[in-house]
């Protein structure tokens, strides 16, 4: 059972990150050219990661108290992946994020309190929409969100990793948002039916 909530932390974190990862990979590529910069700057978006499994745990729970909690954390999810495949919350988000990095320079390692702070609201930035996507794996008990939140982490380091040492590969994905809307909803459809 452990180990069905840790991958269930996990596959969600994916799902519902991958578009936050092709966003952030080209903000990272503007602001940093050094393998150091990345994994700084990433360390900003950890914090980001960790402040939305808090504010999600707490959502989680506020939903848990209703009945026929399952559904209403499967509409919330089908709602984020509307939303994201006609852009009406990423649309705004990546402009205002755009903007933002025409404005930073460069920055030194030396500066990196600076990078994780970018990182830190370029991740708060992004992760709005999952926020409400992981609070659909909190309804349960306890100990079962606790191994969600170890899937959560481990599924944001292989992302990380991806940001620090693949993002030119990654970069190159076509059909972003349509990959991102089909795995909220297979992930909507497997809450309703209580398989995760």
């Amino acid at each position: 059972m452990a180990l069905t909530h840790l991958a269930s932390g996990f596959l969600v974190k994916l799902i519902a990150g991958f578009d936050d990862t092709m966003t952030r990979i080209p903000i990272v590529a503007n602001l940093t050219k050094t393998k150091k910069g990345r994994i700084i700057f990433s360390i900003g978006i950890f914090l980001a990661v960790t402040v939305s499994i808090i504010i999600a745990f707490l959502f989680g729970s506020i939903i848990k108290a209703f009945p026929y909690s399952k559904y209403i954390s499967s509409a919330l999810i089908l709602i984020i992946a509307i939303s994201i495949y006609f852009e009406l919350l990423t649309k705004k988000e990546k402009k205002v994020l755009e903007k933002k990095v025409k404005k930073i320079k460069p920055l030194s390692v030396k500066r990196f309190f600076r990078l994780i702070l970018i990182g830190f609201i370029t991740g708060i930035a992004t992760i709005i929409d999952d926020t409400i996507v992981y609070a659909g794996l909190f309804i349960g008990s306890i100990s079962d969100s606790f191994y969600s939140i170890a899937g959560i982490f481990l599924g944001t380091m292989l992302q990380l990793t991806v940001i620090i040492y693949f993002s030119g590969q990654f970069s190159k994905i076509k059909h972003k948002k349509e990959i991102t809307t089909i795995g909220l909803i297979i992930l909507a459809i497997l809450i309703f039916l209580e398989i995760i």
